[in-house]
């Protein structure tokens, strides 16, 4: 085999699975927060099977992550409003 590996490290992160009910659709969302992702946390949609990483200031900026999550334009709203109360919380371990 021709690689190395450059890093390895390990971390304790703060994991979040939350299956949310819209009024329309149903969708299965994890959030992870780690001090590797600068500031903001992990969102993944296991339906799209797709993530993007956020924070407070990129959630009005739905273009970029509703599409990518695979949320319907109908429960934007509703995923904006959930995101602003999860993004909120600046679940970080001390890693030292």
């Amino acid at each position: 085999m021709n690689f190395e590996i450059l890093l390895e490290e390990q971390e304790k992160q703060n994991i979040y699975y939350y299956c949310i009910a819209t009024n329309n659709h149903r969708y299965d969302l994890t959030v992870i927060y780690s001090a590797k992702f600068l500031g903001k946390a992990m969102v993944i949609s296991i339906q799209s099977e797709r993530m993007v990483l956020l924070c407070q200031e990129d959630i009005a900026n739905t273009s970029y992550w509703a599409p990518k999550l695979d949320i319907k334009p109908e429960d934007v709203p509703d995923i904006e409003h959930f995101l602003h109360g999860r993004l909120e919380q600046k679940l970080f371990t001390d890693q030292y």
